[in-house]
């Protein structure tokens, strides 16, 4: 993991000394684009009573660009894993096999931009529309994205994951089920999860993607 970030330290050094020689003139700059792309990263997330999990991510990306400003990303993780594509009741769902994300760009150069970001997440389709299924998962952030050359953008992300609120319901009603299982005084030393259980920089995901824009 410490190589994975390693790399990506990198690869964020040369796209700001890329973008720092000269103005590239990409068309990720442009007033309406639309760009296809993919990239690599790292996925860390633990609830109460869980040790955190990391996963390495691969996704595949759809990104539009309108007025300078504004944007929207769609994302699909390319792994195989069951537990993408179904929710498990009683666990907490921080991954997605899909995401759609909103964009803000507080500032769109010819060389490079900043955005703010915030979405959902799914296990399908339907689930990005809609805020409250079991497979749904919450997403806010910020990212870079470095032009290198026309058409070719560079981009760097860091999100926070929130569980769904779905999934919060069913791991607690999972856990207090465990605790009656054990039965004695095990539900009376059970704790109650606080925010800072499901909103915490501990659960993040970041990414480092490889954008073409038309």
């Amino acid at each position: 993991m410490a190589g994975l970030r390693h790399t990506i330290a990198v690869c964020l050094g040369v796209g700001v000394l890329l973008a720092g020689a000269g103005a590239a003139q990409a068309d990720g700059s442009s007033v309406v684009t639309l760009g296809v792309g993919g990239g690599i990263g790292i996925h860390e997330a633990s609830g109460p009573d869980t040790k955190a999990e990391t996963a390495f991510l691969n996704q595949a990306n759809v990104r539009l660009k309108l007025l300078y400003f504004l944007g929207a990303d769609f994302a699909y993780d390319l792994s195989k894993s069951s537990s993408l594509r179904e929710a498990e009741e009683g666990k907490l769902q921080y991954k997605a096999k899909m995401r759609l994300t909103a964009m803000l760009y507080p500032y769109s150069g010819d060389t490079v931009a900043f955005y703010l970001g915030v979405g959902v997440g799914g296990t399908k389709l339907s689930e990005l529309v809609k805020f409250d299924q079991l497979g749904n998962s919450y997403h806010a952030g910020i990212g870079m994205e470095f032009h290198l050359a026309d058409h070719v953008t560079i981009d760097a992300s860091f999100f926070l994951l929130v569980p769904g609120l779905k999934s919060i319901e069913s791991n607690t009603v999972a856990r207090v089920e465990a605790a009656l299982a054990q039965g004695g005084d095990t539900l009376a030393k059970m704790q109650a999860p606080g925010i800072d259980d499901f909103l915490s920089l501990k659960n993040h995901e970041f990414m480092i993607r490889l954008f073409l824009f038309l």
